[in-house]
C-alpha cells in the first residue's frame, strides 16, 4: 500500500490552505499580522522555553496566530527575531506552526531541540547540525512525493553551523533520521541507521523541512544530545546540565544566523 493513500496528492489542491486561515483571522478578529522580522526560531521543550521566554530581552507578542500557544520576540525594528514553542512535540504541531507563520510573512525558519545519539562516539550535550533527514514520519509525505530523505536549506544551515563551531563545544554535522512514533524505534532499524552514518533520532525535521521546501521559506535544524540509543540499551540524560547549556548555545546561535549581520550579533547575556 503506498503513502500517503490517495496517489499524486502532493500535487493537488489543498481543500484550506493557511492562506485561507490567516485571511480569516485577519476578518474575524482584526488581526493586523505580525511584525516584520528576521526569523523564527521553533523551540520543542515547554521549560526551557519559558526560561527564555521569562529572561532579558524577549517580550510576549500576542496573536491569535499562535492562540494560547508562547511567541516571544527579540529586539526591535528591522532586527527583531521571533520564537514560538509551548505547542506540543512532534511532527504535525510543529508542521502547522510553520505553515501559519510562513503565511503570515516569515521566511526563515530554525528549530532546535533534543535529539538522541544513534553513533557511539557522540557525547551528552554534544551539538547536531542537521544536513538532511530521513522521511519515516507521517507529514512530510503529504508535502513530497518519492525520496527517502530532504534537505534543509544549504545556505542558513552553514550559517548556523558557522555559529555554532564558535561555541567550544563538540559539533557534529550530519543525518537525522525523523519519526514521530518513540514508542516504535526498533533495534533493528536503530542498528541499520547507525550503520548508514545517521547521527541522531528525533520527532520534527523531516517534516518541518518537507513543508518549508513546499512553502519556499528557509529552514535549518539543530540539536543538542539529551540521550544515546547507541548502545545496547537506552541511556537517558534529559537531567544534566549540559543538556539545557547545550540549548541556550543553540538558541543563541540560532539568533545570530537569522539576523546574519556581524554588526547585529548581540545577545542578553544570561536568560
Amino acid at each position: 500500500m503506498a503513502f500517503p493513500q490517495y496517489s499524486g496528492k502532493q500535487e493537488l489542491t489543498p481543500y484550506l490552505s493557511p492562506d485561507k486561515w490567516v485571511a480569516y483571522l485577519r476578518q474575524a478578529h482584526g488581526w493586523q499580522g505580525i511584525p516584520q522580522m528576521r526569523g523564527v526560531i521553533i523551540t520543542f521543550s515547554p521549560g526551557f522555553f519559558d526560561r527564555v521566554a521569562a529572561g532579558p530581552g524577549w517580550h510576549e507578542l500576542e496573536s491569535p496566530l499562535t492562540g494560547s500557544h508562547g511567541f516571544y520576540v527579540l529586539g526591535e525594528d528591522a532586527n527583531v527575531v521571533g520564537m514560538v514553542g509551548r505547542f506540543g512535540i512532534g511532527a504535525p504541531a510543529a508542521a502547522n506552526r510553520l505553515e501559519d507563520l510562513a503565511a503570515a510573512g516569515v521566511r526563515r525558519f530554525i528549530a532546535i531541540g533534543l535529539a538522541g545519539a544513534l553513533q557511539p562516539e557522540m557525547e551528552v550535550g554534544d551539538l547536531v547540525v542537521c544536513t538532511e533527514a530521513v522521511r519515516d514520519d507521517g507529514v512530510s509525505h503529504h508535502y513530497l512525493p518519492g525520496a527517502a530523505r530532504v534537505l534543509p536549506t544549504h545556505g542558513l544551515t552553514d550559517q548556523l553551523a558557522g555559529e555554532l563551531s564558535r561555541s567550544g563545544r563538540p559539533l557534529h554535522r550530519g543525518p537525522t533520521w525523523t519519526i514521530d512514533a518513540p514508542y516504535r524505534e526498533t533495534v533493528e532499524e536503530i542498528q541499520h541507521y547507525r550503520d548508514l552514518g545517521v547521527l541522531t533520532v528525533e520527532m520534527e525535521a523531516a517534516a518541518l523541512a518537507a513543508v518549508a521546501e513546499v512553502r519556499g521559506v528557509e529552514f535549518a535544524a539543530a540539536f543538542t544530545v539529551s540521550d544515546s540509543l547507541a548502545g545496547e540499551s537506552w541511556n537517558p540524560h534529559f537531567a544534566d546540565p549540559l543538556v539545557d547549556s547545550g540549548l541556550e548555545l543553540l538558541l543563541k546561535a540560532a539568533v545570530l544566523a537569522l539576523r546574519a549581520d556581524p554588526a547585529q550579533e548581540t545577545y542578553p547575556d544570561s536568560f
